[in-house]
C-alpha cells in the first residue's frame, strides 16, 4: 500500500493547471498565500482537495449577492471579498474551531471579469491569509446578472460548541458591541454616508476565531452562536435549540457608540451581520474572565441576560418588543421592516 507522504510530496501538493481565466486567479491567490499548512495534503488545481485532519471536520458555506448583501455604492470590490470570507469563517467561530481551508466559487460578469477578479482577490487573499488558512478549491463561472460569491470554510475542533445546552440559570453574554453593521445599512438606505467607523463595521467584519477559543478553554461555555441575524434573532435560534426562555435586559446590551438615533436600542437588537459572539455560560462562570478578555482582544465582554424556564425570548425594558411571538430573525424570503 502507498503511504500517505509518498502520495502527496510538498513540491507536488498544488497541481499545475493549464491555460484560462480561472486557473490564472486561482494562481494569483496562491502567490499571495504563505504556501499549505501540513493538513492540506492536496490543494488547488485537481479534481478535488485532500485533507487530513486531528479532529472532526467542521464545515460551513455562506452566499454573498450583489445588491442582496452588498451593493457598489457602499463598499469596494476588495471589501467584498473580505466581507464575504469572513462572514462564512463566523460559523466556524460560533463552533469554537479553527479553520483549515476555504473554497471560492464565483459567478461574474463577464464583460467585467477582467477588472472584477483581481479586486476581489485582493480581499479574498487578506482575509484568508487574516484566517491563517488556506485556499484548497473553488470554482469560476459566467454570470447574466448579479456577481456571487459562495465561501466554504473547513474547520477542525475536538468539542464542537453547539447550540443546544443553554440551561436555565445560565447567563447570556456577547462579545463587542452591537448594531454598527446595520447602522451603516441604515444611513446608505436613508441616502446618506455612515461614519467612518460604521463603514469599517460593515465593510471589514472580524471572525471572532480567536476569542471563542479563547473563551471556551477559559470559561464553562454552553452554548454559543454568531450575530448573523441580529441579537434577538438568533438569541431566538439559541432559546429553540436548547427548549428555554432567554431574557435579554435592554440596558446591559453594549450599544454601538457611533449609535446616536433614538432607535439605537432597535438597531442593535435587531439589526444583523454585527458577526459577535453570542454566549451562554454556566453562573458566574466568565465574570472573572473579562477585564483579561479585553486585555487580550480589545473588544468587551458583557453579560446581558439570562436563562429562565419557558420558551423563546423576553427583551426585559424594551415595551414594543415584549414577547416572542412578535419577533423574527433575518429571513430573505419574508418582507421586513426597510428601517433595519
Amino acid at each position: 500500500m502507498t503511504s500517505r507522504s509518498s502520495q502527496y510530496s510538498d513540491e507536488d501538493r498544488i497541481t499545475k493547471m493549464g491555460p484560462g481565466v480561472e486557473f490564472d486567479f486561482i494562481r494569483s491567490l496562491l502567490d499571495s498565500s504563505k504556501g499549505l499548512e501540513h493538513k492540506v495534503l492536496l490543494g488547488p488545481g485537481d479534481d478535488a482537495a485532500v485533507m487530513h485532519l486531528d479532529h472532526p471536520l467542521i464545515v460551513t458555506t455562506d452566499l454573498t449577492v450583489e445588491d442582496i448583501h452588498f451593493r457598489r455604492s457602499w463598499v469596494s470590490l476588495e471589501e467584498v471579498g473580505f466581507r464575504a470570507v469572513m462572514t462564512a469563517a463566523s460559523d466556524l467561530a460560533a463552533m469554537a474551531a479553527n479553520p483549515v481551508g476555504v473554497l471560492v466559487s464565483l459567478a461574474i460578469d463577464s464583460d467585467r471579469i477582467d477588472t472584477e477578479l483581481s479586486e476581489l482577490g485582493v480581499g479574498i487573499s487578506n482575509a484568508i491569509l487574516d484566517l491563517k488558512t488556506n485556499l484548497v478549491g473553488g470554482d469560476l463561472t459566467a454570470s447574466p446578472g448579479p456577481t456571487i460569491i459562495n465561501v466554504t470554510v473547513l474547520g477542525e475542533t475536538l468539542n464542537p460548541i453547539r447550540r443546544t445546552g443553554a440551561q436555565v440559570g445560565d447567563e447570556l453574554w456577547v462579545t463587542g458591541v452591537l448594531g454598527g453593521s446595520a447602522g451603516a445599512v441604515r444611513a446608505w438606505a436613508s441616502g446618506i454616508n455612515p461614519s467612518p467607523v460604521l463603514r469599517e463595521v460593515f465593510a471589514r467584519p472580524i471572525a471572532r476565531i480567536r476569542e471563542a477559543q479563547w473563551i471556551t478553554e477559559y470559561g464553562d461555555i454552553h452554548a454559543m452562536i454568531d450575530l448573523s441575524d441580529g441579537l434577538v434573532g438568533d438569541a431566538q435560534h439559541l432559546a429553540a435549540a436548547s427548549g428555554v426562555l432567554i431574557n435579554i435586559e435592554k440596558d446591559l446590551v453594549p450599544v454601538h457608540p457611533d449609535l446616536h438615533d433614538d432607535d439605537a436600542y432597535e438597531i442593535a437588537l435587531l439589526g444583523g451581520e454585527d458577526y459577535e459572539l453570542c454566549i451562554v455560560s454556566s453562573p458566574g462562570s466568565l465574570v472573572p474572565l473579562v477585564d483579561d478578555f479585553h486585555k487580550h482582544f480589545e473588544v468587551p465582554l458583557t453579560h446581558i441576560g439570562n436563562v429562565i424556564e419557558g420558551e423563546g425570548i423576553y427583551v426585559k425594558g424594551l415595551d414594543d418588543l415584549d414577547g416572542a411571538e412578535d419577533i423574527y430573525s433575518f429571513d430573505h424570503f419574508i418582507s421586513r421592516n426597510s428601517k433595519c
